[in-house]
């Protein structure tokens, strides 16, 4: 009888030291569980925290890089970048840095509830869970803190967003008003250069209304000057500029020089009685057709 209250007694220990033994596991397992947890919390808050110092400090490259003055050297990633694309880049932090944020309060809900479903009678577990409940408050806190600095944030994207757009229109009026004016500048010197010239005989020039004959007494004395209406579609088109060289139809014969152009401007001048042989060629436009746009030659 002694023998077998022996062995019951040896039992009972044994049972209860294997239940203090599982107690013991579980509790630390819980400890060491809050303190994961608080800790990977904490390393993501504070990466989280180091990303909004950096997005400002990209805010404010973006700022540097509008006005015109050098990139902070935290910044330097950003340097050489378009406007456009700095903005482009900081958007894309800003989206990240929320997704971030998400995830993190999405995380403190996971861990609260994490925690709350331990259980222990345990003085210094509940101590354990009651800093670890205060530290997930003060990531909240935090969090909010950053929500706030990140509309903030978002609001000086858009305005910059904003500015870029009214930039761009801007310079598409510039570049519209550009080409207006080039075009309108195009105009006016090609009708600037227009220059006419004709080549005839006396009678073909007489009969057309280019040229007539004035002066002289009872027929002699009489000489052929341009008519004083002229009209531009019985004469040759041709540019000032671009066109030099008037090649005459007939090369044994001469012709004589009756408009008004300046000939210090030919190449080869013109003999005595204003008469030019084996075509004429134009070395100063400018000199030559200032006096008229109209040059009329009258084959001898």
């Amino acid at each position: 009888m002694k023998k077998i209250l022996t062995l019951l007694v040896a039992a009972v220990a044994a049972t209860a030291c294997d239940g203090s033994k599982a107690e013991l596991e579980l509790k630390v397992a819980e400890l060491q569980t809050v303190s994961s947890q608080k800790d990977s919390l904490i390393q993501e808050v504070m990466a989280t925290t180091q990303f909004v110092g950096d997005l400002t400090a990209d805010l404010a490259a973006v700022k540097a890089l509008s006005a015109g003055k050098p990139v902070a050297s935290q910044t330097a990633d950003l340097e050489g970048k378009s406007p456009a694309e700095v903005r482009a880049t900081v958007r894309e932090r800003v989206r990240e840095l929320v997704t971030r944020l998400d995830q993190s309060e999405s995380r403190l809900a996971q861990s609260r509830a994490r925690v709350q479903s331990l259980s222990s009678s345990n003085a210094a577990m509940q101590g354990q869970l009651a800093a670890y409940d205060s530290t997930i408050g003060a990531l909240r806190v935090v969090i909010e803190g950053q929500k706030t600095e990140i509309a903030a944030l978002s609001e000086q994207v858009l305005g910059l967003q904003q500015a870029n757009v009214a930039l761009a229109q801007r310079g598409d009026e510039l570049t519209a008003e550009k080409t207006q004016l080039e075009e309108t500048v195009s105009v006016m010197t090609t009708e600037a250069n227009k220059v006419y010239y004709i080549i005839g005989t006396s009678k073909e020039l007489t009969e057309k209304g280019i040229i007539t004959k004035r002066g002289g007494f009872l027929g002699f004395g009489e000489t052929y000057t341009p008519s004083p209406t002229l009209s531009e579609s019985d004469f040759t088109l041709m540019d000032r500029m671009r066109d030099s060289v008037i090649t005459f139809p007939n090369t044994d014969k001469a012709y004589r020089l009756l408009s008004l152009q300046d000939t210090r401007g030919l190449e080869v001048q013109p003999d005595k009685d204003n008469q030019i042989r084996t075509g004429l060629k134009i070395a100063q436009p400018e000199m030559f057709w200032a006096p008229s746009r109209f040059l009329i030659l009258v084959e001898r």
